[in-house]
């Protein structure tokens, strides 16, 4: 799984069962167990806060993946992640949260964890049983196991170069689709052989796009150059000029 290997994940960190509570409170709870665990120094906590109020960290699916600002990956000592399910759900604004990832990651390995989640969480009927399993290896065992790739599609294409320090990640994700959902066509990412429908942010997240990798942008629809420029302006963009 590169850099999502399972020690990453261990057993311990998966916590099932846990009753509903604020988006505040579930943020604080995977980042205490971030903190106990060593991959964090307490600040990172209040970042992950702060960024939520930027930018919503809900992927979808029942899924929302917590993380640090850009500017607090100093106060991250070892890339890790942590899970706590909450059957009943939890408000988190744009949708309803099951599952809560706290994420660290050291450098580009957040793009990683981001693809291999996306990957295994994007396809509802998997995301859907595993918000309330009780069953605690089974839901390490889903994590910690690779998905499988969407079939590619076929369109015309434009290659572009990613700009953006962080890759590919949840923030440009987001407009990304954003943008997707509100044009009249089909727009898809291909990276490596792999092709993300842009609708999806977690088909998108999927591709584990980095830094000055390439990608294609392939649009289908009325105006399709408008909206190739408008996706490929996003991933061209750096993060804090979004």
């Amino acid at each position: 799984m590169s850099v999502v290997e399972r020690e990453l994940l261990s057993r311990e960190a998966v916590v099932t069962g846990l009753p509903s509570v604020s988006k505040t409170e579930a943020i604080q709870f995977v980042g205490a167990m971030l903190v106990e665990r060593g991959h964090i120094a307490e600040p990172y906590v209040a970042a992950m806060l702060e960024r939520e109020e930027t930018v919503t960290t809900f992927l979808g699916n029942g899924v929302a993946m917590p993380h640090g600002t850009f500017e607090s990956r100093d106060e991250i000592q070892s890339t890790g992640i942590v899970v706590a399910q909450y059957p009943d759900g939890i408000d988190w604004g744009v949708g309803t949260a099951h599952l809560v990832i706290g994420l660290a990651a050291v450098g580009d390995d957040h793009v990683a964890i981001l693809s291999h989640m996306a990957e295994v969480l994007q396809d509802e009927d998997v995301a859907t049983e595993l918000w309330t399993t009780t069953d605690q290896e089974h839901l390490y065992k889903t994590l910690t196991t690779a998905g499988t790739d969407e079939d590619d599609d076929e369109s015309v294409t434009r290659s572009v170069v990613i700009s953006g320090e962080g890759g590919l990640h949840a923030r440009p994700a987001s407009f990304v689709v954003e943008y997707a959902k509100s044009f009249d066509g089909t727009i898809t990412i291909t990276k490596d052989g792999k092709t993300a429908k842009a609708t999806s942010i977690m088909s998108v997240l999927s591709l584990g796009a980095v830094a000055n990798d390439e990608v294609e942008i392939a649009v289908e629809g009325a105006d399709a150059e408008t909206a190739a420029d408008e996706i490929e302006r996003i991933l061209t963009t750096p993060e804090g000029e979004l």
